[in-house]
């Protein structure tokens, strides 16, 4: 009995070597199989499907001579962007053309800023330290002010794109580049004053600190003149900031 075990042992340990000696063996196409387009077509709707760009054939795909071109409606210019990512996936020998169009029914402009604002202040990276303001005319959305880190530019102009209603969105976005000693000191002095104890509760702290070469400048707003003077002679007299910028706007006004 254990010379048949012993025999069937060796036989199926010399079937693995072999699948694995032909495995190693077998040439580079064989691996790897040149896709045709009809296959490449395929897997491109796949990848739209399983992101749920395709809906009702709003996008159609075409794949010849080297080029994957897409056509049809998305409803947002994200999504344009991120079904242009999908067929890149699929097989980079391909060139992807876009012919996609963001259509969307009508929007105010005034919904559309709002929700491009939305999206920005309850992003993970939007801190004190970054100060956006929005505006939409005719779904062109403007990003204006100032990031604490240059890859945010992009962060906060991707969540724009994926506000119904958007058009296109110019990003003017610029990086805040100065003291993270002066920065943290100011944010340290305004929040932990009894005086503004009211505002470091809120969720989305109000009074913004930003720190461009010498200058801090204070975005945001506060209740009342009172609290706004007293901000601004906190950080003149208590930062050692060579230029205090006061932009900060009073809602009693």
């Amino acid at each position: 009995m254990n010379t048949i075990r012993f025999k069937s042992l060796a036989i199926a340990l010399s079937t693995i070597g072999a699948i694995i000696l032909m495995s190693l063996s077998a040439p580079a196409f064989a691996q790897n199989p040149k896709k045709s387009d009809h296959k490449i077509k395929i897997y491109v709707e796949y990848k739209l499907a399983k992101d749920h760009l395709i809906t009702d054939h709003n996008i159609q795909v075409a794949v010849a001579n080297g080029k994957i071109t897409l056509t049809g409606n998305v409803p947002t210019l994200y999504d344009i962007t991120l079904a242009k990512k999908d067929a890149r996936s699929v097989d980079n020998n391909y060139a992807v053309v876009d012919e996609l169009t963001a259509v969307a029914p009508e929007v105010p402009d005034s919904l559309i800023a709002h929700e491009v604002m939305h999206r920005i202040e309850t992003h993970d990276f939007y801190t004190v330290f970054d100060w956006v303001t929005t505006h939409s005319s005719n779904g062109v959305v403007t990003l204006r002010g100032w990031v604490n880190a240059p890859w945010y530019i992009r962060q906060y102009q991707s969540q724009a794109e994926r506000v119904v209603g958007v058009r296109k969105v110019v990003n003017d976005l610029k990086t805040a580049i100065g003291s993270d000693f002066l920065k943290y000191r100011a944010y340290r002095l305004i929040y932990s004053d009894p005086f503004y104890q009211d505002y470091a509760l809120e969720m989305n702290p109000p009074v913004h600190v930003i720190v461009n070469g010498a200058s801090l400048i204070l975005e945001g707003k506060v209740n009342t003149s009172g609290d706004r003077g007293y901000l601004a002679d906190l950080m003149r007299f208590y930062t050692d900031a060579p230029v205090v910028v006061d932009h900060l706007q009073v809602t009693s006004d």
